[in-house]
C-alpha cells in the first residue's frame, strides 16, 4: 500500500510540473540572455545529458515523484532547444 505522502504529492504533481517547467524555462531564458548562445547551447546540452542519465535511474526507483521532477527538467531543455534550433544529442 503506497504511503499517505506519495499519494498526496502524485495527485498535486501535474500541477508541480507546470509550474516548474515554467520557472525552468523562466531560468534557462536568463542563461541565455546574460552568457549568450554558445553557453546556453552547452548549458542545455549538459543538463539534457545529466537528467538524461538520471531518468534512467528514477525510473527503477520505487517513487513516481522522482519521475515527474526528471520529466519536467528534460521537457523545459527539449522545448528550449526546438525553440532555438539546437540539437541536443547525436543519438
Amino acid at each position: 500500500m503506497p504511503k499517505i505522502h506519495e499519494i498526496m504529492v502524485t495527485a498535486i504533481l501535474p500541477a508541480i510540473k507546470a509550474v516548474g517547467k515554467l520557472e525552468m524555462e523562466n531560468v534557462l531564458s536568463d542563461v541565455k540572455e546574460q552568457n549568450g548562445m554558445e553557453t546556453y547551447q552547452n548549458i542545455l546540452r549538459a543538463i539534457y545529458s545529466g537528467f538524461s542519465l538520471l531518468k534512467e535511474a528514477a525510473v527503477k526507483t520505487k517513487t513516481r515523484i522522482d519521475d515527474g521532477i526528471v520529466d519536467l527538467v528534460l521537457e523545459a531543455v527539449k522545448e528550449s532547444a526546438a525553440a532555438n534550433e539546437i540539437v541536443l544529442s547525436n543519438r
